[in-house]
């Protein structure tokens, strides 16, 4: 649904886009969600183009309701940031009068991970309020290889790998309004704020030839340098309209003020000592529709009781390589497949879209994106009675 999800209420999804919306829980739920994506670059210099696949887990999480309907806690694990890249580059370098032809491999894995654990609470009727405490953990490694064609010179290698892990929070809030043009429809507006992060940081850069490497010392001679990464906040806001169970439409807009950026170590598109600073603020806007045919109707067929959805959205980057700004723009669509056990649902989702520009210095992606995730939910602690 465009990755509206921040006023969206579910008895039996836990929204992990805004913690307020865990209060909404009516049974245990457990999620588990994974995703495949194939993305295809076309470089605007060279016009070449490249293709790579990658699959990923995209989410974990365990939901409790205490008070089924007024407050549940949530503990969930997911990827925060992915860094997976391969790039080459030919050239070429005078040996002894002779031209040594060589390529320049760079690559990028890692990430940082995201471990979450909070509370959801409705307070009066219509007023949900939610907090979470969100550990961000993970190393990033970047490597860089030199071949030589002729293998007169063996391969080299320098590896650099940044090792983060700090603390912040999430705070949200809805307020959802009943019975507007019929019986059974609801309006809910909510917003979510991520608190800035503060990240410790370690690096270690490693040189060498072939497999053997040795690490660098940094200028006070130790083997790894410290610093620390500071993550902007994150601010979303929506709105849902729900008619019966039958459909509903949402939309979203999210900000991230990356521009203001900072960071003692040098990262990808920001270096505080040559000055570089390619970063800039993320903007989202996205939005979706969903129907369910059957509705409340629990002896319709499946095809029936499924919930379709499609949406769209519209971003722009953090990075603006060049002063351009990167533009994502992508389509969504999915459904969501009820099993016999209550509370059991598998959904499939498909996302295809553009991102970047294949003029002057950019380059464009083409991706395709699929999500398999399988949702769980049952009753717990409920109170036997005997007569």
């Amino acid at each position: 649904m465009g990755h509206a999800a921040t006023a969206l209420r579910s008895g039996t999804y836990v929204n992990l886009s805004n913690p307020a919306l865990w209060s909404d829980q009516a049974l245990t739920t457990f999620s588990a969600g994974a995703s495949l994506a194939t993305v295809r670059g076309e470089d605007a210099l060279t016009d070449e183009a490249s293709v790579g696949t990658a699959g990923d887990l995209s989410s974990l999480h365990l939901g409790v309701p205490l008070l089924p309907g007024r407050l549940g806690v949530t503990l969930a694990y997911r990827p925060f940031s992915r860094v997976n890249y391969r790039a080459a580059i030919r050239d070429s370098l005078s040996v002894e009068g002779d031209m040594a032809p060589y390529t320049l491999n760079q690559e990028g894995a890692g990430g940082l991970q995201q471990l979450s654990a909070g509370v959801g609470a409705k307070v009066g009727s219509f007023l949900q309020l939610g907090a979470s405490a969100d550990v961000l953990f993970g190393s990033q490694e970047l490597l860089q290889r030199t071949d030589f064609d002729d293998n007169v010179f063996l391969e080299t290698r320098q590896a650099r790998v940044t090792r983060l892990r700090g603390i912040t929070a999430t705070l949200g809030a809805a307020v959802t309004a009943r019975n507007l043009a019929t019986d059974d429809d609801a309006l809910t507006v909510a917003a979510s704020v991520r608190l800035p992060a503060a990240l410790d940081a370690s690096r270690t850069v490693t040189l060498g030839e072939s497999l053997d490497r040795d690490t660098l010392r940094a200028p006070d001679g130790s083997l790894s340098v410290d610093g620390d990464v500071t993550i902007p906040l994150a601010v979303r806001g929506g709105v849902a309209y729900l008619s019966g169970l039958r459909w509903l439409a949402a939309l979203d807009a999210s900000y991230e003020p990356w521009s203001g950026f900072d960071s003692s170590l040098p990262v990808g598109g920001y270096d505080p000592g040559t000055g570089l600073d390619l970063l800039s603020d993320r903007v989202r806007v996205g939005g979706g529709f969903e129907i369910t045919p059957a509705g409340r109707d629990r002896r319709a067929g499946v095809f029936q009781r499924s919930s379709y959805r499609i949406g769209g959205y519209a971003e722009n980057g953090l990075y603006a390589p060049a002063g351009e700004d990167v533009t994502t723009l992508a389509l969504t669509g999915g459904v969501s497949v009820p099993n016999r056990l209550t509370g059991a649902r598998f959904d499939l989702g498909l996302e295809v879209g553009t991102r970047g520009s294949a003029e002057g210095v950019l380059v464009r992606d083409t991706f395709f994106k699929g999500t398999l995730t399988l949702n769980f939910g049952e009753r717990w602690f409920v109170r036997r009675r005997f007569d």
